[in-house]
Parts: structure tokens; C-alpha cells; sequence
């Protein structure tokens, strides 16, 4: 599927059309720059203070602490072709979580600086860098909503780089994706890294607990326009991971990642996404149980095992010290009806493991998909989820935080940094094909605050 876009894009556009899609951008901005002119807030940027991220829970049991290194270390380590660990092949976006799960801590979101710039050519690779990394922008992986038909649906993610030209990986010859061409054809559209903190309480939140908070409050969400539905996997729950929720457990999300942004097969995912020819130097599964030694725990099993353990284990992010303002933009936000859809908390139930039990997780999302308008729309449908729907975002952390929404601003005349513009942009009135932003009348309310409440909910958030 990959090499058929790659040659039918090939014949059909020239990179001198880029500017067209950045431009459009796949979005109608002309609504959001009003809404943006009419907000009075100001965003100062990445909170100082406490780092308050990154760190494993510390309620646990000696074996699984004695295990925590051994997760964090799967999570750190730097794959290449020849020697152990072993992967990066034949396509790959990045050679470690860790390069992009960064901000403010491992396991975070995109740095600041873009980690690919340090990766892309290790080893003699002769990969370009895609016009949409750049430099101090966010580490971003594209998809193409439909294959070059512009008919067909597609959806999946292009591995950014090869292996091509590695003193590593001998005797490949492989191109990298035309993104150009892509985009070009108003064929192409970005996600930003997503951070993991408070993975293992997301993942045990009950789904009837996320239904009944869906059902709970129905008459005012109905009348600010506000619905929203959960994501459901394949076995029937709910999915949770993912800016579509597309994912329903952390090992499933560690075991699609491995394969897709480190091109690892592993027991999860057999196959490598670009099979081409001269490529595959490596049995398969790269990653696999290992039966052929003594081994520590964290040695035996294989790599999405260690991955999702790293991500179970990690704490919340910890808010900093509430001010009186940041006490009085919570309750603006959730006066206006924030909180409706970025519910404040939900109490995991009792689990076999203890730090996981009973525990209050503030993470401000319902954990439901909804509509966001034409001007947010990717246009890609992935389950039950429609081109229009994004999960609600967990806003735990958002005050260490560098991007915002799910391209990081990627591709637009206005900041992804800026959490003022990101409010902004969750408003869009309705097209032809998609029903209006679900948010649309609580962004009016917020537009119809004072400066001084504006204000108020943007410090809030920074304090989060």
C-alpha cells in the first residue's frame, strides 16, 4: 500500500504546490480568527517551578520497584540495526521513545527542540528531513486520509525515514514517502506525541464508569450542543488511547508504536508496515519472548511488555500550588461548561496492583470522542471514530506542556504553543459534511468572559 502511494504520488504533483496546504492546512481558519481577535487572555508560556512529571509511583511492592529500571531502561534504549536491541527496519520515525516522549519528563510529549533533527541521518542514512519537522516545532508523523484515488480511505501513519544508506542495514534501497506530493494533493495530515503520565489509571478507569459519566448532566449538555460517544475496540470496551482513542490498553498502544514509529516487529505486530525487498534484514519478530537464558523478569518478556509497564507505573502529572486566580479560573471553567466534556476526575476501581487502587485521577477528560467541526476534521475514521472526532485530551500536565491539539499547530499562521489559540480552535460552525464543534457554545462563553475570568482560566491551566 505504501510503495503504491509512493509511485502514483510521484507521477502527479510537484513539490512547488507545497505552499497550497500549508496554506489550507486541511482547516477553515476564517471562523477561528475571530474567535481568537475576541479573546483577551494571555498565554506566559511553560510554568516554571517543580517539575512535577516523569517520576514511577512509589506505593509499590520491592519486586515491582526492583522492576522499574528495568521498564524505564526498554523505554530509554536506542535501537539500530546490527547489534541488540535490534530493529529500525526498513522504515522507522524515530530510534526511542524517549526522543519524543520528552516534555517535561520521559514519557511526556514533544520537546521544545525536535529530537529528529539529532536522528535522521545517523549512521550515514541519507534521509531528507519532511518540510513539517522542523526544527523548534513539535515532532509530528503524517497520514494520509485517503490513498492517491483521493477516493479510497487510508489513514495510517507514513514512517517518516529509512534505513537506506546506514552502514547498518546494507543492501537496502528504499524511499522515504513524498510528502510533498502529499500535501500537494491536500492528502496530508499531522499528529503530535501524545504523553503517557497516569497511563496505568487511564487504562483501568471502568467503562461504566465512563458511561455513566456520559450520561450524567444530559439536559444542559444537550443545550450547549455538547454530545459525544466512547471509542469501542474491537472486544467490545472501551477505547481510551490515542488522539482518536483508537487504543484500549497500553500494550496495545506500546506494541502498534513499536512497530509503526521504531519499525519493530514485535509479538503484537509481526510484520514490518514497509516490507520492501532487500530490507527485511532481521528475523521476525525482531522483539520476542526471550526463552533462551536465565533472565531478570523484565528479560523474559518482550519489549511492549516492558513499554506499557514504564507507562502503567508513571504517576500523574502534580499540579503546582493553586493561587486564588488559578482557584477562581476553575471555577469559571467549569462554569462555562469546560468541565463537561474535561471532567475533572474518575476513581479507579480496586486493582491487583496496589498503586493503581482506589485512586483519585484528575485527568479533566470524559475519555469520549467528539465532534470538533470542519476546522479541526482529518478525515480519517478509525474504528467508530469519524473524521470529525477527537478524544478529549487529558489536560492533567497541560501547564508543562510546549504544543497544543493534535498537530501541534503544524501547518498554521497562528501558534501551537499558545494555549489562548488552542481554545480558539476547538470552535467551528458546520460544512457540508461535518456538524458544527460541539464546543462551539462554550467557547462563546468563554469569549464573553471578562479579560480578568479569561485570564483566570488560562493560569488555571498553566497550573495544571
Amino acid at each position: 500500500m505504501t510503495n503504491l502511494r509512493s509511485f502514483a504520488m510521484s507521477k502527479r504533483v510537484s513539490t512547488g504546490m507545497l505552499v497550497k496546504v500549508l496554506s489550507v492546512a486541511l482547516i477553515s481558519s476564517s471562523g477561528l480568527a475571530v474567535l481568537l481577535a475576541q479573546s483577551k487572555a494571555v498565554d506566559f508560556g511553560v510554568r516554571g517551578g517543580k517539575l512535577g512529571a516523569g517520576s514511577s509511583f512509589t506505593n509499590v511492592t520491592l519486586n515491582q520497584k526492583n522492576e522499574l529500571s528495568g521498564f524505564r531502561n526498554v523505554f530509554f534504549e536506542v535501537n539500530n540495526q546490527v547489534t541488540l536491541p535490534i530493529g529500525l527496519g526498513p522504515a522507522f520515525s524515530s530510534d526511542s521513545c524517549s526522543s519524543c516522549h520528552a516534555q517535561p519528563a520521559m514519557g511526556g510529549s514533544s520537546p521544545a527542540a525536535n529530537p529528529l533533527f539529532a536522528i535522521y541521518q545517523l549512521n550515514g542514512a541519507t534521509n531528507t528531513m519532511p518540510f513539517f519537522n522542523t526544527p523548534n516545532g513539535p515532532v509530528v508523523n503524517a497520514r494520509s486520509p485517503f490513498l492517491p484515488d483521493m477516493i479510497t480511505p487510508d489513514g495510517h501513519v507514513q514512517q517518516l525515514f529509512t534505513i537506506t544508506g546506514r552502514t547498518d542495514a546494507v543492501g537496502c534501497s528504499m524511499s522515504q514517502p513524498n510528502f510533498a506530493a502529499e500535501a500537494a494533493a491536500n492528502n496530508l495530515i499531522f499528529r503530535q506525541t501524545t504523553p503517557t503520565f497516569g497511563g496505568g489509571l487511564m487504562e483501568i478507569i471502568q467503562d461504566f464508569d465512563i458511561i455513566a459519566n456520559m450520561n450524567s448532566n444530559l439536559a444542559l449538555k444537550q443545550s450547549l450542543g455538547i454530545s459525544g460517544h466512547p471509542s469501542i475496540a474491537d472486544d467490545g470496551n472501551v477505547a481510551r488511547f490515542g488522539l482518536k482513542a483508537q487504543e484500549r490498553s497500553l500494550i496495545q498502544f506500546s506494541g502498534d508504536a513499536y512497530n509503526i514509529e521504531e519499525g519493530i516487529t514485535n509479538e503484537l505486530a509481526m510484520e514490518e508496515v514497509n516490507p520492501t525487498p532487500g530490507c527485511n534484514n532481521n528475523a521476525t519478530p525482531e522483539d520476542h519472548t526471550n526463552f533462551t537464558k536465565k533472565f531478570a523478569p523484565h528479560d523474559f518478556d518482550g519489549d511492549p511488555d516492558d513499554l506499557s509497564n514504564f507507562m502503567r507505573f508513571l504517576q500523574p502529572p502534580t499540579p503546582a500550588f493553586q493561587t486564588a486566580q488559578d482557584k477562581t479560573g476553575q471555577a469559571q471553567f467549569n462554569a462555562i461548561g469546560c468541565v463537561l466534556c474535561h471532567t475533572t476526575s474518575f476513581t479507579t476501581p480496586v486493582s491487583s496492583v496496589g498503586a493503581l487502587s482506589n485512586v483519585q485521577a484528575n485527568l479533566f477528560s470524559d475519555l469520549l470522542v467528539h465532534h470538533m467541526g470542519p476546522c479541526l476534521a482529518d478525515n480519517i475514521v478509525q474504528g467508530n471514530v469519524q473524521g470529525d472526532e477527537f478524544r478529549t485530551a487529558p489536560l492533567w500536565g497541560v501547564g508543562q506542556r510546549v504544543f497544543f491539539m493534535h498537530d501541534g499547530g503544524v501547518g498554521l499562521t497562528i501558534s501551537g504553543t499558545d494555549i489562548v489559540q488552542a481554545i480558539g480552535r476547538h470552535s467551528c460552525a458546520a460544512n457540508g459534511r461535518f456538524p458544527a464543534s460541539e464546543a462551539n457554545a462554550v467557547i462563546t462563553a468563554f469569549n464573553n468572559l471578562s479579560k480578568t475570568n479569561q485570564q483566570a482560566i488560562v493560569n488555571f491551566l498553566r497550573s495544571l
